[in-house]
């Protein structure tokens, strides 16, 4: 008799371990799909507000076919469906841009700030830095002010980069073109808001002159002293890449561009940097490559510790085609435990190829090794593929969010692209 009433107790132990590995398993879902008749193509990261609004925009689509600025608003009721509502349809004329391609950020009174890849002065169509203002009455239609159209003369800027703009305490904006400058390999830029509403465009720095960084094709992180930290997809040492430092001019003193690191071809280093960085509470930096560090150039997630010169470098993570390969979006950290999360862009991922979300763990002993695990795998044809942005992560309940640019539904022609979620990551 007593042998029984273990043996009960013991099973309704597992069964209750079992119920409650099961409720914070991690699940996917599809929060939205686009069409081809509506918007399509999202790219970036989501930007979340305080009510778990999120916002984005696409490449394609909307009225005039040239993309989209777009809310996503959670369900009313729980286990309801999430709403899409488009905010603005971008134009393909007038001095306005087209074809956005950066993350939104927002400033306090709800206004959105990014860049398009086109449109803006007429004759180069380099791409502007907008505004998009909302209504004044509730209902009423959002409005685009463009702040600077790219004009590629006199070593100015031209095709901003799909990143994230920096926006300082001040209200001044940062930024980087793809191209442009006195090399044409890009430029580091700021808008400084002046009386009126009216912005003032100054190039900072113009990269790509003999062994310097080169093509910036990631957003600027700034530290508290107000420097800023970037990526190159070339340049450097060994032209496969850098992370770089610009301090801005102040007090007097000139500004400063430095290499923090060079990134080595065919090397465990890593090579072509991509997306954002991140900062610890040491000062140290975080990112991901999108080739090297192995013979088939898969990629690596880094970390860079602060030196005299040069920064000192430690693989985290080397990518294989096993677990998925080539990240983009850069790194999301999770302040609860330490955990890292990205995602793979990689045609040749584990099972479908179609990329992946992905999850490092730090060490439990110092000098240990990180800790990956794949959260999900992307199947192009039903839950899309292809997802190129920085995961957002949800303060308060821990849910990613994110983007992929293509797939999402069979007969979707032009593979429309999805908005997705990961619960208990």
């Amino acid at each position: 008799m007593c042998f029984r009433i273990i043996t009960v107790k013991n099973a309704l132990l597992v069964m209750t371990l079992a119920l409650s590995v099961l409720a914070s398993a991690q699940t996917e879902s599809t929060l939205y799909t686009f069409k081809e008749t509506t918007s399509f193509w999202p790219q970036g990261a989501l930007l979340e507000d305080s009510a778990g609004n999120l916002y984005g925009t696409t490449r394609a689509g909307g009225t005039y076919g040239v993309g989209t600025a777009f809310k996503m608003a959670p369900p009313a009721v729980s286990g309801g469906a999430w709403t899409l509502t488009t905010l603005y349809n971008f134009v393909p004329y007038g001095s306005g841009g087209y074809v956005p391609v950066s993350d939104l950020i927002m400033d306090s009174t709800g206004a959105f700030y990014g860049t398009t890849y086109s449109g803006g002065d007429p004759v180069c169509s380099c791409g502007v830095v907008y505004k998009l203002i909302p209504p004044a009455t509730s209902g009423g239609a959002w409005t685009e002010q463009a702040l600077y159209a790219f004009t590629g003369n006199n070593s100015d800027g031209r095709l901003p980069a799909a990143a994230t703009l920096a926006m300082n305490a001040q209200g001044v904006l940062y930024g980087v073109t793809v191209r442009g400058g006195t090399w044409d390999s890009g430029v580091l830029y700021q808008l400084a808001p002046a009386t009126g509403g009216t912005y003032t465009e100054s190039v900072l720095y113009s990269f790509g002159d003999l062994a310097d960084a080169s093509t910036p094709n990631g957003p600027l992180t700034i530290d508290s002293s107000g420097a800023l930290y970037g990526v190159t997809s070339l340049g450097g040492t060994f032209n496969n890449g850098t992370v770089y430092k610009f301090v801005p001019a102040s007090n007097g003193l000139l500004a400063t561009e430095s290499l923090l690191f060079s990134f080595k071809a065919g090397s465990r280093s890593g090579s072509t940097p991509s997306g954002s960085l991140l900062f610890d509470s040491s000062g140290n930096l975080y990112g991901v490559t999108n080739d090297g560090g192995s013979g088939n150039d898969d990629g690596v997630v880094y970390k860079l510790t602060p030196a005299r010169a040069t920064w000192t470098q430690t693989i985290l993570y080397i990518f294989s085609k096993a677990s998925g390969s080539h990240p983009v979006g850069g790194l999301t950290w999770n302040p609860t435990n330490g955990a890292l999360y990205g995602t793979t862009s990689s045609q040749n991922g584990k099972t479908t190829g179609d990329g992946s979300v992905f999850k490092l763990l730090p060490p439990t002993v110092l000098g240990g090794a990180w800790t990956e695990s794949t959260l999900f795998q992307f199947t192009y044809a039903t839950v899309g593929g292809f997802p190129t942005g920085t995961i957002t992560r949800d303060p308060n309940t821990g849910t990613l969010y994110g983007t992929a640019i293509n797939g999402g539904v069979t007969g979707c022609d032009l593979f429309c692209g999805t908005v997705w979620q990961i619960v208990n990551p």
